[in-house]
């Protein structure tokens, strides 16, 4: 047991009490165990009794977020594997330092999060690299008349007179149903069930597209799909010296972070830097001394490169200054007209769009 004080921060994730849904079982209270430890990393184990695990989700309104992720994928299996845990325990650590809880869960190509906290949760995922996209989703059994059903309280939420809307299936695993013949029959499901509002169908430009996802014994049904940074789990990768001398720079922090490095802030101005912490909350901020060397902070940090914030202009005035660095220069702004650059700077802050 000697791993205990180097996950103490975790230690209050490890069990949770659950209690009975029935009144005479309300005594009957026994510690859960949510997460498990393993060589490497935490996960969270299986549920292998599904009436239980149902019970679980419904006793503790659990948000389940389904996350998909793309690079990651084309890795092989072993490096796949890593990088998923990696993204997993980014998530998982935001959730410890707000002293909420979550379970994880992963399947092949995609990340299963239930919490109990939606807001939470839904800013934590569109804040960490690796992430696509993700979905707010509910779940059922990969039987016909459960995904019917759900499908049909699903766009009972959303149904207007006359909304043009379609179903999106697909699956993978087993079942006695193809993909096309899911949709064509949840699509009739839906329509029935809301035929008093005159629905139309439209694969074409839907007002309403209801995504139904089948793998293996269960169904996830969402309607949208929220956007992700992308990119590389944040860690998966070395260490980076990002100089911030002005805003642009944290742009180009950024993208260095969405390649998967952690990022040694290097500032005058730390508060230059403060936008950085919602998209790494462990970033690390170093104030030089005057006539600092970079090599020498990059050194002492065991930082592997440097990343700037240049334009062409810059470069071409300022190369002589990093002539004499011993360690890699980064340009991630180097091609990228000043518009873009405030646009991505406007996205870091929390005030602009995710970009693609």
């Amino acid at each position: 047991m000697s791993f205990l004080p180097m996950y103490a921060p975790f230690l209050p994730l490890i069990y949770r009490q659950t209690t009975s849904h029935n009144a005479h079982d309300a005594e009957n209270v026994s510690p859960t165990p949510l997460i498990s430890f393993s060589m490497k990393f935490w996960h969270l184990p299986d549920f292998h009794d599904r009436q239980a695990y149902a019970v679980f989700r419904i006793s503790h309104h659990m948000a389940l977020f389904l996350i998909r992720y793309g690079e990651i994928a084309l890795k092989s299996q072993r490096v796949r594997t890593r990088f998923e845990r990696a993204l997993g325990s980014n998530i998982t650590s935001r959730f410890v330092r707000a002293g909420f809880e979550c379970r994880l869960e992963y399947e092949r190509g995609r990340i299963f999060i239930w919490s109990d906290h939606e807001e939470f949760a839904t800013a934590v995922i569109s804040r960490t690299f690796g992430v696509v996209s993700f979905s707010r989703t509910l779940e059922t059994t990969s039987a016909k008349e459960d995904i019917f059903a759900l499908a049909v309280e699903v766009s009972k939420r959303h149904f207007k007179n006359g909304m043009r809307f379609c179903i999106r299936a697909r699956r993978s695993g087993q079942h006695d149903y193809t993909s096309m013949e899911l949709a064509r029959d949840a699509g009739s499901a839906v329509f029935l069930a809301n035929e008093d509002m005159k629905p139309k169908v439209d694969l074409t430009n839907p007002e309403l597209e209801i995504f139904v996802d089948v793998r293996q014994n269960r169904a996830y049904i969402y309607t949208g799909n929220i956007p992700g940074p992308g990119g590389m789990p944040l860690g998966t990768q070395g260490r980076v010296l990002g100089l911030v001398e002005k805003e642009r720079d944290i742009a180009a922090c950024w993208l260095i972070m969405k390649r998967g490095c952690r990022v040694i802030v290097v500032t005058e101005t730390p508060k230059l830097a403060k936008p950085l912490e919602a998209w790494d909350p462990e970033l690390k901020v170093h104030i030089p001394d005057g006539g600092a060397d970079l090599s020498a902070i990059a050194r002492r940090r065991r930082a592997e490169g440097i990343c700037l914030g240049w334009d062409v202009r810059d470069f071409n005035a300022r190369s002589q200054d990093m002539a004499d660095l011993d360690i890699p220069t980064f340009h991630p702004l180097i091609g990228m007209t000043d518009e873009e650059v405030d646009g991505m700077v406007e996205m870091v802050k929390g005030t602009g769009r995710t970009p693609s």
